[in-house]
């Protein structure tokens, strides 16, 4: 049986991963527009230097799930942060974003593998992948922030 999503934040917060935060919708809407610049950049790269455009299109995926963590009062705070980031956005989404967490966990582990033993490791394949699970991921983020916090300034597209 999997936990609801306030239980799940309060053991990673007994646990240490996460640390309660407030923050203002200034800084949440400064956190999304860095991931429009990033998806932007993201794009501008892809097909030319596939590795760059590839951390950049984790590195706006990882923006936009820091602000859904922060939305409820919380922000990473342990060794594992990226990690973190991905499950708490996860778990305070819902079951129906199950599929593209494993998928986004799984271009975190790439990523970390290129960042700490690069070997040339991200190629055409890969960067059009996180394009499209970003693609993806934003498009059904972004509707649901919509109804929400209407307060927030949305991008339309990765």
């Amino acid at each position: 049986m999997k936990m609801n999503s306030s239980n799940f934040l309060a053991k990673l917060e007994r646990e240490g991963k996460l640390k309660r935060q407030k923050v203002g919708f200034d800084h949440l809407n400064d956190l999304l527009e860095a991931a429009r610049r990033n998806f932007e950049a993201g794009r501008v790269l892809q097909g030319r230097v596939d590795e760059a455009a590839f951390k950049l299109f984790y590195d706006g995926l990882l923006q936009v799930g820091r602000a859904i963590v922060l939305l409820k009062g919380f922000r990473p705070d342990d060794g594992e942060q990226h990690k973190t980031t991905f499950a708490a956005a996860g778990e305070v989404l819902g079951p129906e974003y199950d599929d593209l967490i494993i998928k986004i966990q799984k271009f975190r582990t790439k990523r970390n593998d290129c960042v700490y033993d690069p070997k040339g490791l991200i190629g055409k394949s890969d960067a059009a992948a996180i394009h499209r699970t970003a693609s993806l991921f934003w498009a059904r983020v972004r509707a649901r922030l919509e109804k929400e916090n209407p307060q927030l300034k949305l991008f339309k597209e990765v």
